[in-house]
């Protein structure tokens, strides 16, 4: 029962962070460099991935006059806001967010990032192995808060389960996301704002998967706690 539950826990986050991953990133893959470059220290160094140097007039000019080759550089990329679908990413898998400073396009580069990019370098290889990572991590722990409940099963109740609480509550931002998405594709000024105010309110149900992760870390020192209590007072009966 354990093994079904955590594996259908892992298989919908999985399903929610590959598809939220893919969804946000994949616009930013194809202007990413195939071979190695030095390794970023900015959200994106679109000069050196040219291969123009700095003192070259005609270059320079040249490439002030072509059209944008990234769409990171569209934009202030250093204060963009954080989009929904990445924010949903980030709380749903929280912990996995907080150890590796998790991974987003167009942004200056994460712990993780760094790390990989150190064997790979800014490559689409190293895109793509952060992005595996991140998802067999989420595969990981999503594994385990499912498989491995926190509450004794004559005190459970669906939602006196942090598990199943945070993943209702990210199910029902990622049917928001997916309306909000729907409603752009209407040609209409009207349906866009409408578009744009359901994205942003997809947001607040992971408000309550970020007080859920509170509670369930809550519930894994306290259960942990009573199991040693417990130990050593076996351990004190039994020296008596």
């Amino acid at each position: 029962m354990r093994l079904r539950r955590g594996l259908l826990f892992a298989a919908i986050h999985m399903a929610i962070t590959v598809g939220l991953v893919y969804w946000q990133e994949a616009p930013f893959w194809d202007y990413i460099p195939i071979v190695p470059t030095a390794q970023r220290t900015a959200p994106h160094d679109i000069t050196a991935q040219l291969g123009v140097n700095e003192g070259d007039t005609a270059a320079d000019s040249d490439y002030q006059d072509r059209p944008p080759q990234n769409p990171c550089q569209a934009a202030d990329v250093s204060d963009r806001p954080t989009s929904s679908q990445e924010r949903i990413l980030e709380i749903d898998n929280l912990p996995i967010a907080l150890i590796t400073g998790w991974h987003l396009p167009c942004s200056p580069p994460s712990r993780l990032d760094r790390q990989i990019q150190v064997w790979y370098g800014f490559t689409q290889e190293s895109e793509s192995v952060t992005g595996r990572v991140i998802a067999i991590l989420a595969l990981v722990l999503w594994f385990v808060v499912g498989g491995f409940p926190m509450i004794r099963r004559r005190h459970r109740r669906w939602y006196t389960e942090p598990g199943l609480f945070m993943t209702l509550s990210t199910l029902l931002a990622v049917l928001l996301l997916g309306i909000g998405w729907s409603i752009s594709h209407i040609d209409s000024d009207l349906a866009t704002n409408i578009s744009d105010g359901v994205i942003r309110i997809a947001v607040f149900p992971m408000l309550f998967v970020a007080i859920g992760w509170i509670w369930w870390v809550g519930l894994f020192f306290y259960t942990r706690w009573k199991k040693t209590r417990r130990w050593l007072n076996r351990r004190a009966v039994a020296a008596q």
